[in-house]
């Protein structure tokens, strides 16, 4: 392009002609900075973006498609040294990602980017495929031992890929007093990458699927959260769901002496976790209480419960 005189030729070829993830590769190279530091230098102009996301961006798995994205982009543009608008014209329509509903779903990295210590260690996860997985169906039933303190959770989901070429789901286990888990595949799936910071009660984990799910194709998976000792105090269970759940049963299993004076199941809209609606649960005669969301939007939910006095 003539107003970038000093760029080599094949990077004025690719910001002329494409394709978008051709072009940033390219460009990227020729800046001579890393990946981290266009990241750090992105969140210093105000307009963060994970290092998940501009993997992605440069593989062709996903293309800046918000208003977010986009307006990092723009930054990213100037970070490279090149015209403005020269990247942003080579992205392509808005791709479809199955419903419409689950087309405007936040990416997994942007849902976390506030939170840490999650979103320095969801950085180094390609995230792509796990925005492209729809969760029609979730149950997880939660152990908590004699001693009041969490055992371990099992999770049966039934997914159905978005798109084609989805390859992986990231599990997120944050216990609020500090112990890391163990994340173990069951059915499935197989335990791909695994990052943990012990101190702060986090694990994320990869779990590859068995093959390259394909638009459409549904897939059963099934793993088990197992906590580690000093085990998580933890005195409520919840999810965020980011995405249209059609069903979704959270079980609570007690173990005696260690029951609750009272449980409560609440759901919160995403976007004000303080607007809650609550119910009161009551104990079955297997010291278990269930809390059940059937065509649940976007929101948190969970169960939360209060013991009689101190944990025996």
């Amino acid at each position: 392009m003539s107003d970038i005189p000093e760029a080599p030729a094949e990077l004025r070829r690719l910001l002329a002609s494409g394709p978008f993830p051709a072009a940033l590769r390219a460009a990227i190279a020729g800046s001579g900075l890393s990946l981290d530091r266009i990241q750090y230098r992105l969140r210093r102009q105000g307009t963060p973006i994970s290092l998940a996301t501009l993997s992605s961006w440069q593989s062709g798995r996903r293309q800046p498609e918000r208003a977010a994205s986009m307006a990092a982009l723009g930054r990213l543009e100037q970070i490279l040294g090149v015209p403005p608008g020269a990247l942003a014209a080579l992205v392509g329509p808005r791709r479809a990602r199955g419903r419409s509903v689950y087309t405007g779903a936040p990416d997994l990295a942007e849902v976390y980017r506030d939170w840490d210590p999650i979103a320095g260690l969801l950085g180094e996860f390609d995230t792509s495929s796990d925005d492209l997985l729809i969760r029609l169906s979730q149950y997880e039933r939660l152990v908590v031992g004699p001693d009041g303190r969490l055992r371990e959770l099992h999770c049966r989901a039934l997914v159905r890929a978005a798109t084609n070429d989805v390859r992986s789901s990231i599990v997120i286990d944050h216990a609020d007093d500090g112990s890391a888990s163990v994340i173990r595949p069951v059915r499935g799936c197989t335990l791909g990458a695994v990052r943990s910071r012990p101190e702060a009660g986090l694990t994320i984990a990869e779990l590859r699927l068995p093959h390259p799910l394909q638009r459409g194709e549904l897939l059963l998976m099934e793993y088990v959260v197992e906590f580690t000792p000093p085990f998580p105090r933890d005195r409520d269970t919840s999810r965020r769901l980011r995405l249209p759940v059609r069903e979704y049963v959270i079980d609570v299993e007690f173990t005696r002496p260690a029951l609750p004076a009272r449980c409560v199941q609440f759901t919160a809209p995403r976007e004000d976790e303080t607007a809650r609606t609550e119910r009161v649960l009551t104990l079955d005669g297997h010291d278990r209480v269930c809390a059940m969301g059937v065509d649940l939007d976007p929101c948190v939910f969970g169960i939360r419960w209060e013991w009689p006095g101190p944990p025996p």
